[in-house]
């Protein structure tokens, strides 16, 4: 097995996880006198999305700049289409497009931040 398909393993797991969370094993967390806790909550795991999922493609010497950019978008899409998934599949959830923005939004900060600290 190539050594450079594990640096993928943590992305996908992350894909996954956020999967599951946004469909079958969704539960609300509430915390009284926060507002959109869960946009951040959105945020936070797209942002850890990019990142693992940049991180994996550099470390397995596979990052090109187009590349980067299909990430960003497909990232994108993912968060968008995770949004329309839960409206058509699951009752008990709904489309939001706070959420999508959120998604979207972590998305880029994680992208940005990546670039930042991206040397090679």
């Amino acid at each position: 097995m190539n050594k450079s398909i594990l640096w993928f393993l943590p992305a996908v797991l992350v894909a996954l996880g956020i999967f599951l969370l946004s469909t079958f094993l969704a539960f609300p967390i509430q915390v009284e006198g926060v507002g959109h806790l869960d946009k951040i909550e959105h945020s936070l795991a797209y942002f850890v999305l990019i990142v693992s999922f940049l991180l994996a493609y550099k470390k397995a010497g596979m990052l090109t700049r187009k590349k980067s950019y299909w990430l960003l978008l497909i990232a994108c899409f993912y968060g968008m289409l995770l949004e329309l998934v839960q409206y058509l599949f699951f009752s008990y959830r709904f489309f939001e497009w706070l959420d999508a923005g959120a998604n979207v939004a972590g998305v880029f900060i994680g992208f940005m931040i990546f670039k930042l600290f991206d040397r090679g």
